[in-house]
């Protein structure tokens, strides 16, 4: 139920939401859900700023079971982030997971940044 308000306070409120719960409360369902309702209405990815890389792999696979197409710009990817650029610039990727690092590195802050404040649906902070 605490779920659905989350979920409806994003998606139909157009609202901002703090969603402080347990491990293993679903919150991970909310963004997910609301992703996959805001992307329906045309709106850009979400992006996840999340501070483990087990933490990713372990989202980008929950992504893909719930059919939503997730990608990661980490340390752990370097040689896949122009490509994973590319695809967010496409409307491919649903969901980008970006770790606090990179988001504070300058070049990516200057030259990726910009672009993708301007497109994204939904801003999830993850931990």
């Amino acid at each position: 139920e605490d779920q659905w308000v989350a979920i409806e306070a994003l998606v139909a409120d157009k609202r901002r939401a703090l969603v402080v719960q347990r491990t293993g409360w679903g919150k991970s369902a909310v963004y997910f859900v609301a992703t996959s309702l805001l992307r329906a209405q045309g709106s850009g990815p979400t992006v996840i700023v999340s501070p483990l890389l087990a933490l990713m792999r372990n989202q980008v696979a929950a992504a893909a079971r719930a059919g939503i197409s997730a990608r990661t710009i980490n340390s752990s990817n370097t040689e896949e982030w122009e490509s994973v650029q590319a695809e967010v610039a496409a409307g491919e990727v649903d969901v980008l997971l970006v770790s606090p690092e990179r988001l504070n590195n300058p070049d990516f802050r200057d030259q990726v940044l910009p672009k993708l404040a301007a497109a994204t649906g939904l801003l999830v902070v993850d931990e």
